[in-house]
């Protein structure tokens, strides 16, 4: 009884059609006024092009009796068009992200599409008494739920540290969970179809009632992603420093936590007589100094996955959480010979260095700060362009 009072499936195609075209309307408007996120664009591209897909689906009349089924090149298409359709959402969020939006292996992943076309050809040949149409069904099921599991983890996982890119967020973890959800769907329509219950045609129907639930859930996660970014760009900008792209005080005090439990090594330094650079070259000339300055610093320190901070002025700090004093004090020596080659255009200045271990116990970094700093008030008093620890 409960089988006949399902909506049919034309009926749920044709929903998922309309909340396709809605959301790629929506997506392609927030395009219009923000031409540089071109990520909204393709997440349009993707609401289209499922829509696009359903629609021909059901023009194939794929859900028709055995008898009547449909071509199989012409199922094998679609159902490569719609895993390239879950693709666009991934190239949107890698463009999101600041990265290439296409890369070699989401080739292999539209292959999935063949599936179908591969169960159905190898069900003869194996012994399997399905009829056609079930090993079809079993195979495109399998398929696209590989695709969805692939395509569902990509959406949850955030950007390898260094790689830019917002963290994942709640909008990123819930549409990468819509996109799993379609798992448990997939996998009742192929054990349906593996008993051949072709008549109630309940197989088919399963995937587009999940769709019902998941797919407006999948373009609301999508949707929130932009403001989640806004958020984190603005918290960012907050604990950065703008001339330098070094992180600032406020910066330090939200992220010692994690420095201190690790412990690790401290490198306080700053830059030899900057005041004599600002006063024979100007403040601008002193500025450009500071900005090439601190990415090199930030680089070299990046190798023993430190990070910078900049205290004021031309006073820096080194984090190194986990690193000990003599692989502090070699990347110590190795910054103090980069300093000594300045970029070109710019004047030539050294720079003098204090090192101090974290102690197991302390709750803050001031006492290996005010160490550090002590360090390097002995290594201007030995002459300057020194490391001391």
């Amino acid at each position: 009884m409960l089988l006949t009072e399902l909506p049919d499936l034309s009926t749920l195609r044709l929903c998922s059609v309309l909340l396709t075209v809605a959301f790629s309307a929506v997506f392609l408007a927030l395009w219009i006024g923000r031409r540089e996120d071109r990520y909204l664009l393709h997440w349009s591209a993707s609401a289209v092009a499922y829509g696009v897909v359903l629609a021909g689906l059901e023009a194939l009349g794929d859900n028709a009796a055995p008898a009547t089924e449909p071509a199989l090149a012409p199922v094998c298409l679609l159902l490569t068009a719609m895993i390239a359709s879950n693709m666009l959402l991934v190239s949107g969020l890698r463009l999101s992200d600041g990265r290439a939006p296409w890369r070699g292996w989401m080739l292999p992943v539209l292959l999935f599409g063949v599936t179908a076309w591969a169960a159905e050809l190898l069900a003869p040949a194996l012994g399997s008494s399905l009829p056609p149409l079930s090993a079809r069904r079993i195979g495109g099921s399998l398929g696209l739920m590989a695709s969805v599991v692939v395509i569902g983890l990509l959406l949850m996982r955030g950007p390898q540290a260094g790689r830019g890119g917002a963290p994942a967020g709640a909008g990123r973890v819930i549409a990468g969970c819509a996109m799993l959800g379609y798992v448990p769907g997939y996998l009742i329509a192929m054990a349906m179809d593996a008993r051949a219950l072709e008549a109630t045609n309940f197989a088919a129907l399963v995937p587009m009632l999940s769709d019902q639930l998941l797919l407006p859930v999948l373009y609301l996660g999508l949707l929130a992603m932009p403001g989640e970014r806004a958020r984190h760009e603005l918290r960012e900008a907050a604990l950065r420093d703008p001339l330098t792209g070094a992180w600032n005080r406020a910066g330090l005090t939200a992220r010692q936590g994690g420095f201190l439990a690790r412990g690790g090594t401290l490198i306080l330094l700053d830059i030899d007589h900057f005041k004599a650079v600002n006063d024979h070259h100007g403040h601008a000339a002193g500025d450009a100094v500071l900005a090439g300055f601190a990415p090199r610093m930030a680089a070299l320190a990046n190798e023993l996955a430190g990070e910078l901070f900049r205290l004021g002025g031309d006073e820096f700090l080194v984090v190194l959480p986990g690193a000990d004093e003599t692989a502090a004090t070699a990347l110590a020596r190795r910054m103090r010979d980069a300093a000594a080659q300045p970029a070109a255009g710019q004047p030539p200045y050294t720079i003098s260095l204090g090192l101090a271990a974290v102690a197991p116990g302390e709750a803050e970094l001031e006492g290996a700060m005010a160490r550090a700093d002590a360090l390097l008030y002995r290594a201007k008093a030995l002459g300057r362009d020194q490391v001391v620890a």
